[in-house]
C-alpha cells in the first residue's frame, strides 16, 4: 500500500502521469482448524494459521460467537489464532 500514490516521467519538455493505487490482499486462512478428540475434563487447543497478522477474528461453536470467558480463552500470537476450550465437556462436541 505505500507503494500507491502519483508517478511521473519527465523529460523537460513532457510530462507523462500516473496514479498508482495499491488494493490490499483479502485475509486468508493458510492452515486449517484441525478435529480434535480429548477425554472429558481436560482443555482443549484450536488454531488456525492466516495470512496477515492482526486481523479481527470472530469464534463460533454451532452458528453462536464465542466470547472470552473462564470456559474459552482466546488470542492471537502474529498469524496464529487460538481457541483453549477449558475443562471441555461432552456439551462442547
Amino acid at each position: 500500500k505505500t507503494d500507491a500514490g502519483l508517478y511521473t516521467c519527465d523529460i523537460g519538455t513532457d510530462v507523462a502521469k500516473s496514479k498508482v493505487s495499491v488494493q490490499e490482499k483479502p485475509t486468508e486462512v493458510t492452515k486449517q482448524l484441525e478435529d480434535k478428540t480429548s477425554p472429558a475434563g481436560q482443555d482443549i487447543s484450536l488454531s488456525c494459521e492466516l495470512s496477515k497478522p492482526d486481523v479481527n477474528i470472530r469464534w463460533y461453536k454451532d452458528g453462536k460467537a464465542i466470547r472470552k470467558s473462564q470456559k474459552y480463552e482466546l488470542h492471537q500470537e502474529g498469524t496464529q489464532a487460538i481457541l483453549i476450550i477449558h475443562d471441555s465437556t461432552v456439551k462442547d462436541s
